[in-house]
């Protein structure tokens, strides 16, 4: 009981921030700019499923997507500085190319208002018409798996063209926000 009393002493104090706190959002902003800079530096891999001996499903995932993923942080962490630098009209273009990707790649869905990226290797199913020499046409309708793998992968790799622009553009809002400023040394 005692233990539990300790933790709740410290979540009723609430924490005090100051202008000489430790945090620095320049700091975060090179933490994550390095993390860009790793993930972007590997060779970008589609995810694919690998399977064993007895037949176990494993998923390799997929390096475009954490590429997306460590831009779309840094976008957060700068937001502030968007707005105040006017780079929110720059950012909507870049980023308007995400529909026109999603259009082009996106199949569409009996029930769903707008297309979707199938998933890897997602079953959708077909109806095929059998003909039969003096027999009535026939419909069989079977199931296909990763009928839109193609659709797919095309979709990720022009999402990681996309944000291979919106970090340059964020780049270019680092430097004039003066993040990083050199320091002499002797």
């Amino acid at each position: 009981m005692g233990r539990w009393q300790k933790e709740e002493e410290t979540i009723d104090n609430p924490a005090e921030y100051s202008s000489k706190s430790d945090f620095s959002k320049a700091e975060v902003v090179r933490q994550q700019v390095c993390k860009c800079n790793e993930i972007r530096s590997q060779e970008m891999r589609e995810g694919y499923f690998n399977y064993d001996g007895p037949g176990h499903k494993t998923y390799i995932p997929d390096s475009r997507k954490a590429w997306i993923s460590a831009v779309k942080a840094l976008l957060n962490l700068l937001k502030p500085e968007i707005s105040q630098k006017k780079y929110g009209d720059k950012i909507g273009k870049v980023l308007d190319r995400e529909k026109d990707a999603l259009e082009t790649f996106g199949i569409n869905i009996p029930g769903s208002t707008k297309p979707v990226i199938p998933y890897l290797d997602q079953a959708f199913p077909r109806t095929y018409v059998i003909k039969s020499l003096g027999a009535p046409s026939k419909r069989d309708v079977t199931t296909i798996k990763g009928l839109y793998n193609d659709n797919f992968h095309n979709y990720w790799d022009e999402m990681v063209d996309i944000y291979d622009q919106l970090f340059g553009l964020l780049n270019i809002l680092i430097h004039e926000s003066n993040y990083f400023k050199q320091e002499i040394s002797f």
